[in-house]
């Protein structure tokens, strides 16, 4: 049974789901957004209808400010108070961390910081709008990026440039985030939305088990040393080569004679079918 949601307005466009944030005064990220949002993700994996997810702000100002300061001081205090008995480690929720079966894209377009700019790195993809600015700021009340920060920029940026922008709390603006890997692409504010959707279009007329695959390859095979890597593509790999689109797709190809420029003519096709 859906949800409905509070903090999002949910629109779809064909097999493309668009979420956006709205959190007055200032789209401060909180536990209850996060469980919103889980759940809305939940409903977008398990519709079969949907193949890619966008995430943005309703706010034309502000992607997400942050997380939420005034419920971290809530837990410091409370930790102060019992400092041998913490709360135990939360797991990680499903969400959009990287385990679902399918993309999800980040349109910021607008300035985001802390867990804002953590939420968006476990995103597949970013696109930002020029003159948005992004922060990974924790470093200025004295705090650590928790929500992922710390892990995932050096995988985006490298390890120099991510210890700069979190030890600093410096701000990047789009250009940059581009050239230093930690967004996709930078956009005309204008366009930003029409660049994501024609994307996200392009990523939803590709096969959904060879999307699902590859993204679990990728992602699953990053943590892995590399001969197990390597043993789970091969095995990835021998489903999708006998699944039944697959092998619809190869022979439509093979009766082309494998021309490359005959190829372009098969994928246009294939696009429209879906």
């Amino acid at each position: 049974m859906a949800i409905e949601p509070k903090l999002f307005t949910v629109e779809k466009d064909g097999a493309v789901v668009v979420w956006k944030f709205y959190n007055l005064p200032s789209n401060l990220w909180n536990v209850e957004a996060r469980l919103e949002f889980v759940e809305l993700t939940e409903e977008f994996y398990a519709d079969p209808s949907l193949r890619v997810g966008i995430f943005t702000s309703a706010m034309p100002d502000v992607f997400i400010q942050h997380y939420d300061v005034s419920l971290l001081v809530k837990r410091g205090e409370e930790l102060l108070k019992a400092p041998q008995a913490p709360p135990p480690p939360r797991p990680a929720p499903r969400g959009i961390w990287r385990r679902g079966p399918k993309p999800v894209i980040a349109a910021i377009n607008a300035s985001l910081s802390g867990g804002g700019l953590e939420l968006a790195m476990t995103c597949d993809f970013r696109f930002m709008a020029r003159g948005a600015a992004a922060s990974q700021g924790e470093v200025n009340v004295g705090i650590l990026p928790g929500g992922g920060g710390t892990q995932r920029m050096p995988r985006l940026t490298g390890l120099p440039k991510a210890l700069e922008l979190e030890l600093t709390g410096q701000r990047v603006f789009a250009d940059e985030a581009e050239y230093i890997g930690l967004v996709t692409k930078a956009c005309e504010p204008a366009l930003l939305m029409t660049e994501v959707m024609a994307f996200a279009k392009e990523l939803a007329s590709k096969p959904p088990l060879a999307v699902e695959y590859i993204r679990r390859c990728v992602y699953e095979g990053w943590d892995l040393p590399l001969a197990e890597g390597l043993e789970l593509e091969r095995k990835l790999f021998i489903e999708l080569v006998k699944s039944p689109e697959a092998l619809q797709r190869m022979r439509d190809y093979v009766a082309t004679g494998q021309d490359p420029k005959k190829a372009e003519d098969l994928v246009k096709k294939w696009q429209q079918g879906n």
